[in-house]
C-alpha cells in the first residue's frame, strides 16, 4: 500500500509525470536498443565467423593441394631420370630399386613403384619388395601408360597396402569409436587407406612409354598434413587450453588423420562426423558451413567432399573453430547490455533527464555502428570515453570491428594476390597454346600424308622425311612441356636445390653428351671437351640434376643454333673459389645488343630458329640462368656475330 500511494502521490505532479513519461521512454529505448544491439552484434559475430571459417577451409584445400603438386612434381621428375630406364633396356634392377629407394625416402614418400608398359609391378622400394602383381586396371596407372601424369586422392585396398610395403595396411586399419550424433554404422574395421598419388609415364628417348611410376603418401594416421593446415590458418591459438582451430581429412565419414582431441586428449581416430554433415556433404555431395557437433563439443565449421580420380565421392576435408569463444563474446555483450540497462533504470530515478540522455547516446551510436558494420561499412567505430560498462562494450565491439576489417583486408589481398597468380598463369597458357600449334600442324600435315598413302604407295624417302619431321617435332612439344614445367615450378617457388659432392663429368655431362650423340651426328657436327682429363677429375658442390639441365639446355642450344658441319667445345677454368665453365659453338652468333636480353623469360631472337625452322620456347635460358642464380653463380654470354657463341658461367666450388 505504501509503494502505491507514492506511486499515485507522483502521478499526480507534472514533473513527476514527466519523470515517468521519461522513464517509460527510457525504459522502451533501452529495451529496444539492447534487443536491436544483440541482434546485430550475433548475427554479425555469426558472419563473421562463418565467412572466416569457409576462408579456412579454402586456406587448408590449398594446403592439401600443394602437398598433391609436391607429389605429382617428385614422381614427374623422377619418370625422367636416366637409371629408372635401365630396367627396360634389360639391365640389373638392384642400382635403379635403390636409387627409387633413396627417393622416396629423401622425399617422404609411403610408397614408390614402377611397372612395365603392361602394368605389371618391376620394381617396390619397400619391404618386402613385392613384384609381378598387374595395376593395369587402377585408374591412375592406366592414364599414366597412356602418356596423362596424374595426381588424386585416391582409396587403396587392403591386399594392395600388403603388397606396397610392411606396416601400411596396419597403419591403413582404423577401428570406429562410437560417436554422439552420428549416423549410425556397421562397425566393422576400416581396412582401406587414403593416399595422396600421382602416376606419370617412364618415356623413352624415342618417345615411347615404356612403363609407369607411381608413388604417394598414406592419410591414415599421418598427421603432418592436417597440422600444417591447423598452424598455417590458426596459429596455435588456444581457448581455455584448447585448440581453437582444428582440421581433419575423413575416408567417407571416419575420422583417420585429425587433430581433433577426445576428452582424454588423443587425437579421435576412428570417431565419425555428425549425422546432419553426413547428409549434406556425404550423401548430397554439398559443402556444409555452420556449427556442427565435432566429437564432443560444437565448433563453426566447414566441410567440404573429397573426390577420387573419377569424381566419386570418398572422403571430406574438415576445417572448424571452437563456438564457446563466440558464444561468450555474444554473452558478454548481452550482460553489459543488461547491467547497462539495470544501472541506467536506477539511476533515472533520481537523475532521469540527464541520465537518460548519456546513456541512450552511447547505446544509439553502438546501434547504428552495428548496423553499418552489418552492411559492410567496416570503418564504422563507436567513440567513447566513458569508463563503465558501456565504455568496455565500445572497445570491445571497437575492437572486434576492427578485428573484422583486417580479416577482410587479408582475404581480399589473399583474393588479389590468387587473381594475380592465374592472369599469370593463362597468360603463360596462351603463350603455350601458340608455341603448341605449329608442330602439331606440322604432325597433321604428315600424318594426312601418310593416311592418303593408303590409295597408293608413298615413296621411301617421302616417308623418311614425313617421319624425321614428325619426330623433330615430338622432340619439340617434349622440351616445350618439360621447360613449362621447370618455369612453373621457379613461378611457384618450388625449385629446391639439393647440393651433394658431384663428378661433373660422370655424373653430368657424359649422359648429356650421350643423349645429344645422335642430333650430333645427325647434323654432322664435333663435340669436344678442352683438357678431358682435367675433366674427368673435376669435383663440386651441386644438385646433379639441375646441373645436368644447364649442360643439357647449353649443349642442345649449340646444336639446335650452331653452323650445320661446325664444333661445339666445353671447357672450364679453375679460378681459386669457383670454377668458369662454357659452351662455344659455331654459328650465326648473337648480335651485342641482345646478349643480356636473352636470358629473360619468352625472349627470342627475331632470327632464332633451328635448322628445321622450329623456334625455341624463350624458356631455356631463363631456366637455366634460374638453376645456376641458385646454386650462387652467374651466367652471361659473349658472341662475334656471324661468327660464334659462347655461353659462360661460374659456380662456387663449395657452399
Amino acid at each position: 500500500m505504501g509503494l502505491w500511494r507514492s506511486f499515485c502521490a507522483l502521478r499526480s505532479s507534472l514533473r513527476g509525470r514527466l519523470i515517468l513519461s521519461f522513464l517509460a521512454v527510457v525504459i522502451l529505448g533501452i529495451a529496444i536498443s539492447a534487443w536491436v544491439g544483440i541482434r546485430l552484434i550475433g548475427d554479425t559475430v555469426l558472419a563473421q565467423a562463418q565467412s572466416k571459417v569457409q576462408h579456412d577451409l579454402a586456406a587448408a584445400w590449398m594446403v592439401y593441394n600443394t602437398k598433391l603438386k609436391e607429389i605429382r612434381s617428385v614422381v614427374e621428375l623422377t619418370a625422367e631420370r636416366f637409371f629408372i630406364r635401365e630396367p627396360f633396356r634389360g639391365g640389373e634392377l638392384g642400382p635403379a630399386q635403390s636409387e627409387l629407394e633413396r627417393v622416396r625416402r629423401e622425399r617422404g614418400l609411403d610408397f614408390l613403384t614402377l611397372t612395365d608398359r603392361a602394368g605389371v609391378v618391376l620394381i617396390r622400394t619397400r619391404e618386402p619388395y613385392t613384384t609381378g602383381d598387374d595395376h593395369s586396371g587402377d585408374e591412375p596407372v592406366r592414364r599414366a601408360l597412356a602418356g596423362e601424369a596424374v595426381a588424386a586422392t585416391v582409396l587403396i585396398p587392403r591386399e594392395q597396402l600388403l603388397l606396397e610395403g610392411a606396416g601400411l595396411a596396419e597403419q591403413a586399419g582404423i577401428e570406429p569409436v562410437p560417436t554422439p550424433r552420428a549416423k549410425p554404422q556397421p562397425e566393422a574395421e576400416v581396412t582401406a587407406g587414403m593416399a595422396l598419388l600421382a602416376a606419370a609415364a617412364v618415356w623413352d628417348e624415342a618417345g615411347r612409354v615404356l612403363g609407369a611410376l607411381y608413388g604417394g603418401v598414406l592419410l591414415n594416421r599421418s598427421y603432418e598434413l592436417v597440422d600444417r593446415i591447423k598452424e598455417t590458418v590458426y596459429k596455435g591459438e588456444r581457448y581455455l587450453g584448447k585448440e581453437v582451430g582444428t582440421a581433419t581429412i575423413f575416408q567417407w565419414d571416419l575420422r583417420i588423420s585429425t587433430n581433433v582431441r577426445t576428452a582424454a586428449g588423443e587425437r579421435a581416430i576412428g570417431t565419425r562426423v555428425s549425422a546432419e554433415v553426413y547428409d549434406r556433404v556425404l550423401a548430397e555431395g554439398r559443402p556444409w558451413t555452420d556449427r556442427a557437433f565435432v566429437v564432443n563439443d560444437w565448433y563453426v565449421t566447414a566441410y567440404e567432399p573429397i573426390k577420387d580420380i573419377n569424381g566419386k565421392i570418398i572422403g571430406m576435408l574438415y576445417v572448424g573453430m571452437l563456438e564457446a569463444p563466440f558464444a561468450k563474446m555474444r554473452a558478454e555483450v548481452v550482460w553489459a547490455i543488461v547491467r547497462y540497462s539495470s544501472l541506467s533504470l536506477a539511476l533515472a530515478l533520481g537523475l532521469a533527464f540527464l541520465l537518460g540522455r548519456r546513456i541512450t547516446k552511447p547505446v544509439e551510436e553502438l546501434a547504428r555502428a552495428s548496423e553499418a558494420i552489418s552492411l559492410g561499412r567496416l570503418s564504422q567505430r563507436v567513440e567513447s570515453r566513458s569508463k563503465d560498462e558501456l565504455g568496455r562494450l565500445a572497445a570491445s565491439f571497437n575492437r572486434m570491428a576492427a578485428s573484422l576489417e583486417r580479416t577482410l583486408a587479408e582475404k581480399d589481398r589473399a583474393n588479389q594476390r590468387l587473381q594475380d597468380l592465374n592472369l599469370r598463369y593463362l597468360e603463360l597458357l596462351g603463350f603455350a597454346t601458340h608455341e603448341l600449334m605449329q608442330p602439331l600442324g606440322v604432325l597433321k600435315g604428315y600424318l594426312t600424308l601418310m593416311r592418303a598413302s593408303a590409295t597408293g604407295a608413298l615413296e621411301p624417302d617421302r616417308q623418311r622425311q614425313a617421319v624425321a619431321a614428325m619426330l623433330r617435332n615430338l622432340d619439340s612439344l617434349i622440351n616445350m612441356s618439360r621447360m613449362y614445367l621447370e618455369l612453373s615450378r621457379i613461378e611457384s617457388g618450388e625449385l629446391e636445390v639439393h647440393k651433394e659432392r658431384v663428378r661433373v663429368y660422370q655424373d653430368v655431362l657424359a649422359p648429356v653428351i650421350e643423349d645429344a650423340r645422335m642430333e650430333l651426328e645427325r647434323r654432322g657436327m664435333r663435340l669436344t671437351l678442352e683438357d678431358e682429363r682435367a675433366w674427368s677429375a673435376l669435383e663440386l658442390e651441386a644438385d646433379p640434376i639441375l646441373l645436368r639441365a644447364v649442360f643439357s639446355n647449353l649443349i642442345g642450344n649449340a646444336i639446335k643454333y650452331g653452323r650445320e658441319g661446325g664444333e661445339i667445345r666445353c671447357g672450364f677454368k679453375d679460378e681459386g673459389a669457383s670454377y668458369r665453365f662454357h659452351v662455344w659453338n659455331e654459328g650465326p652468333g648473337i648480335p651485342t645488343d641482345k646478349l643480356g636480353a636473352i636470358f629473360e623469360k619468352f625472349v627470342r631472337l627475331e632470327r632464332e630458329a633451328g635448322p628445321q625452322g622450329r623456334r625455341g620456347t624463350g624458356l631455356g635460358l631463363f631456366i637455366t640462368k634460374e638453376i645456376i642464380a641458385r646454386h650462387g653463380g652467374a651466367i652471361w654470354a659473349e658472341s662475334v656475330e656471324g661468327e660464334w657463341a659462347d655461353f659462360i658461367f661460374r659456380l662456387p666450388k663449395e657452399n
